[in-house]
């Protein structure tokens, strides 16, 4: 087997959208692994330890792969320890451009410092080397997480050929329901690197009363940004409070939501 992709997703099989789209592809040597465990590091660690092939790629249950994906994927991974995806927010609204910057690294391959979970793979060699996905963490970070340990052995190398279309938010209102939990995990995050729990705190804080923040070209992306400053300290503070997270905290309740 020359590829295994992995999906983490509460979804019924026969619904997930990634399926449908990798079987577009003419490649066929690969083979698909869901798995439904909480957290989804947990499902994504599962995934790769039953995998058939060393080459192990992560999606989402809505990632869309375009044409030619499989191949560029398995050719990469040949010489890669870790590879990074080109991801397109496929729709012309609010969170096209300045929101999903983040999204997209650019159209010339690279080295980069993250991965997203929606569009990324490593070799299962380097990833037993570094030790997995950390399952102590639930939604929020644990891609970050993983690239930080990542890149202390091996180079993420990023392939703009290995194109994903997902979108980023469904709605406003989604998105802050995303912001809200994305922080709510960046706490434990921060502390894993060495960050006091007041200097979380402070920054926190911080984003809440900077204007800049608040202000931005467009109404729609203002009001967008503004929910998002807000319900990002929330979350943030209320990771702060959460003593407790780590496997339970799964996030928002559909895989769908990777790639901060």
């Amino acid at each position: 087997m020359e590829l295994s992709v992995v999906i983490p997703t509460v979804r019924p099989r026969s619904e997930i959208e990634a399926i449908e789209y990798l079987d577009r592809c003419p490649f066929e040597d690969y083979e698909v692994i869901v798995r439904d465990d909480v957290p989804v590091t947990r499902a994504r660690n599962e995934g790769y330890r039953r995998a058939a092939a060393e080459k192990i790629l992560f999606l989402d249950d809505d990632s869309m792969p375009r044409e030619g994906y499989l191949t560029e994927a398995a050719a990469t991974l040949e010489d890669a320890a870790a590879v990074a995806g080109r991801t397109v927010h496929p729709r012309d609204d609010v969170f096209a451009g300045q929101l999903t910057n983040h999204y997209d690294f650019g159209p010339e391959p690279r080295t980069v410092d993250y991965f997203w979970g929606c569009n990324m793979g490593m070799r299962k060699e380097a990833l037993d080397a570094v030790g997995g996905w950390d399952e102590t963490m639930g939604w929020g970070h644990e891609e970050k997480e993983l690239a930080d340990r990542v890149r202390q052995r091996y180079d993420i190398w990023y392939n703009p050929e290995m194109v994903v279309d997902h979108v980023y938010a469904e709605s406003i209102r989604d998105y802050w329901h995303k912001t809200y939990y994305l922080e709510k995990g960046t706490p434990y995050y921060l502390k894993q690197k060495g960050f006091p729990q007041t200097r979380i705190l402070v920054r926190a804080l911080a984003d809440l009363f900077s204007p800049r923040n608040y202000v931005r070209r467009s109404p729609a992306v203002t009001l967008a940004k503004s929910g998002e400053t807000i319900a990002g300290t929330l979350g943030r503070i209320a990771g702060l409070l959460d003593t407790d997270f780590g496997t339970e905290d799964a996030g928002p309740t559909r895989s769908s939501h990777s790639g901060e």
